[in-house]
C-alpha cells in the first residue's frame, strides 16, 4: 500500500466504500474519503479488510491546502452511480 492509493473497504460497517490511502503505518492504513471520513479524522484499518486498486493519485498530506473537497474530487470516478 502506498500513500495517495485508491482503496475499496472490504469488510465493517463501510464494506464496498472507497477510500484514499493518507498514511501506512505497521499493518494498519489509515483512510480518507473526504464526507463521513474528512482528512482530519481517518479511519483506521488492516490491511487484510481493504482491497487496494492499482490507481494511486498526487496526495501529500502534509502539504497545505488539500481539502476534503479535492478528496471528493478525486474519488468522484469510483463512486458507483445509481
Amino acid at each position: 500500500m502506498k500513500i495517495g492509493q485508491i482503496v475499496f473497504s472490504k469488510s465493517g460497517r463501510d464494506k464496498g466504500k472507497v477510500f484514499v490511502v493518507l498514511s501506512v503505518e505497521d499493518e494498519f492504513v489509515f483512510l480518507t474519503d473526504g464526507r463521513i471520513r474528512p482528512l482530519d479524522r481517518p479511519k483506521k484499518k488492516k490491511f487484510k479488510h481493504v482491497q487496494p486498486t492499482n490507481t494511486i493519485i498526487g496526495l501529500k498530506p502534509e502539504a497545505e491546502g488539500l481539502k476534503d473537497a479535492d478528496i471528493r474530487k478525486w474519488l468522484d470516478p469510483f463512486i458507483p452511480k445509481g
